[in-house]
């Protein structure tokens, strides 16, 4: 049995996703902390993945909501000790088994995100597709990625 569950998070689990976020994007990465929460936070559905083991501790974190028809993933973020576990793959397997069976997705044709440049391999290996050129935001350069959201599997 696995020691990790994801699903939607709980109010609680929200805000500490929050901190995880703040902690990679900002402390790590140094992202402006005035951009990490933006607009489109009230939007989304934010999904976690918990250790069960460690008193269903937030490990990872993503959101998505629609825009038009597409499917608009943000904030992946896996925390640097429980990296390389493949939890960020199972992360993007639940929200793609979620956005073929979620009435709210059912407008859209793909799944889309911008990628951090230097991590476009990890969303390759999922599936998703670079297209378009990449651009800069907040000084890191990104690229558009796309996967098929395939709404016959329901």
């Amino acid at each position: 049995m696995s020691s990790y569950s994801v699903h939607l998070a709980s109010p609680s689990e929200y805000e500490e996703a929050i901190t995880l976020r703040i902690h990679i994007f900002v402390d790590i990465q140094k992202f402006p902390l005035d951009k990490e929460i933006d607009e489109y936070d009230p939007l989304a559905q934010h999904f976690v993945i918990t250790h069960k083991e460690r008193a269903h501790k937030v490990v990872g974190l993503l959101q998505v909501y629609t825009a038009g028809e597409n499917a608009k993933i943000g904030q992946v973020a896996v925390s640097p000790e429980y990296q390389g576990q493949g939890l960020g793959k199972r992360l993007l397997e639940h929200l793609e088994m979620q956005l073929q069976q979620d009435a709210a997705f059912k407008q859209c044709k793909e799944a889309k995100l911008g990628s951090q440049y230097d991590k476009c391999m990890f969303y390759e290996k999922c599936g998703f597709v670079a297209h378009g050129d990449i651009y800069d935001e907040l000084g890191c350069l990104h690229i558009w990625m796309y996967k098929p959201i395939n709404h016959t599997m329901i």
